[in-house]
């Protein structure tokens, strides 16, 4: 049976928001309404929570004690590292990508793209943001490939951005990797949609949806959205 490991990506310093992880959305930590969101995937073999060794990222390792998170701790740059540490640490031959960033990430979503992901025909598929016309709203979704494929980008990618951003090797050269981004399903096509937070007035906007739409860790995808087009602005 094929295995599965979905790792959330977190730390506490970012130079746009500082300490973003640790600030409140609806009376919750950023990083709880993640790592409550994810843990309810049911595709899920392993959950890895990929931080850095930086001290001040001791405060998210704590919030990952008592839940079914495994905690990997790397390097605050090379985040692709960090990916195959949690691999060497918890193997899988799947590994779903999580950026902790999108507080409304659906397990929902999580699932259908790891069924939907075929390694015989895809070596990277996403359904993470509008992409290749797939109409996602963004920050519902992830990104998936094969374990093997994680370890050939780490192997490839040597660049500062690459190693930063992950998957960005695979956007980069496109003509050697077979993409596949999911058409979103009709109540998640809305592309214009934001819900991702890397600005404090972005937070500060969510939470106030948030609150006013009664949004929790267990509301789906489709009712967010639809309770977002009716709520904000």
């Amino acid at each position: 049976m094929t295995s599965v490991a979905v790792v959330v990506q977190a730390r506490v310093g970012s130079s746009r928001f500082p300490s973003k992880m640790l600030a409140p959305l609806a009376d919750r930590p950023l990083i709880d309404w993640v790592l409550g969101r994810v843990g309810r995937s049911a595709r899920a073999g392993t959950l890895v929570l990929a931080t850095t060794t930086d001290p001040a990222d001791d405060a998210l390792a704590d919030r990952a004690a008592g839940t079914a998170f495994a905690v990997v701790r790397g390097s605050a740059d090379d985040v692709l590292g960090r990916y195959v540490a949690a691999l060497d640490a918890r193997p899988a031959d799947l590994v779903v990508r999580v950026c902790a960033d999108n507080p409304f990430v659906a397990p929902e979503e999580i699932d259908r793209l790891v069924d939907a992901f075929d390694p015989a025909r895809h070596d990277y598929a996403c359904n993470h943001q509008s992409r290749l016309g797939s109409d996602y709203a963004d920050g519902f979704g992830a990104e998936i490939l094969a374990a093997a494929t994680l370890r050939d980008l780490a192997a490839r990618a040597t660049a500062p951005a690459h190693r930063e951003h992950v998957t960005s090797y695979v956007w980069d050269h496109a003509d050697r990797y077979r993409i596949h981004a999911l058409p979103a399903p009709a109540g998640l096509a809305y592309p214009g949609v934001r819900l991702d937070v890397d600005t404090p007035g972005q937070l500060a906007s969510l939470d106030a949806f948030a609150r006013r739409a009664g949004i929790g860790i267990a509301t789906p995808a489709t009712e967010i959205v639809a309770a977002y087009l009716r709520h904000a602005g």
